[in-house]
């Protein structure tokens, strides 16, 4: 598990509550909800609202200033300069508070992609497997019992890799550095092995069934939701 895996549970936890009376579809929108107003919130209560509106004021003045300027170019630094500091500087007013409350935000998004983007086939169906290098093979070890199984072979037959596919993800690989970030459920490749990916064709979770294929999964629910909540937020409490 990665760092931002750690609310994972909290999430399963709301998730499962909500299940039994609300549709995917309708928990993915109360899951955009719920991000916007925990990312708006920390923004909001983290950044210099004050300060951050004297600075767009500050920056629009420098800008006002350095375009009625019709001299020479020794003249127009100390105006660039000048510019280019309460720009600066409106940048950190920004920028440290909208880093801080992405964070829940990303840490949703991360739990979203494994909870309501794939599920494994269905029993008795094994999926399509690609290896690189092309040269291994894998071999899908279900038959009914969860979670599967990925067996990956070298061209002599020998298993280099026996993965419990512990979370319908579908790419399988060897640990990375950003991991420590943003865990793999599904689990990793041995380290010392010469496979390096293991993609797996897994059925995508559709939560609507109108529209084209693209609205089908969750992404387009829950950002649509967090964008207008996020704009309704922002223009109501005149967010900077």
């Amino acid at each position: 598990m990665g760092l931002l895996g750690i609310p994972d549970p909290l999430f399963a936890w709301l998730d499962g509550l909500m299940q039994a009376g609300l549709p995917p579809v309708a928990r993915l929108a109360v899951w955009g909800v719920l991000g916007s107003l925990t990312s708006m919130g920390l923004y909001w209560l983290l950044s210099p609202q004050a300060r951050i509106a004297r600075g767009k004021l500050e920056v629009a003045q420098a800008q006002k200033d350095l375009d009625a300027y019709d001299g020479d170019l020794a003249g127009a630094w100390p105006r660039i300069g000048r510019l280019l500091g309460v720009a600066l500087r409106q940048v950190g007013r920004v920028g440290w508070p909208a880093v801080v409350a992405s964070l829940p935000l990303l840490a949703l998004l991360v739990w979203l992609s494994t909870a309501y983007g794939y599920t494994y086939p269905t029993s008795g169906q094994a999926p399509a497997i690609h290896v690189q290098p092309p040269r291994f093979s894998a071999q899908w070890k279900g038959s009914g019992q969860r979670p599967p199984r990925l067996v990956v072979a070298d061209p002599q037959g020998r298993v280099v890799a026996d993965v419990v596919l512990s979370a319908p993800v579908p790419v399988l690989h060897k640990r990375q550095w950003w991991n420590a970030f943003i865990g793999n459920p599904a689990g990793y490749l041995p380290s010392g092995a010469e496979v390096e990916r293991v993609d797996v064709d897994l059925p995508r979770k559709e939560v609507l069934t109108v529209g084209p294929a693209w609205m089908h999964g969750w992404e387009f629910s829950f950002f649509l939701t967090l964008v207008v909540v996020s704009i309704a937020l922002k223009l109501g409490l005149r967010i900077q």
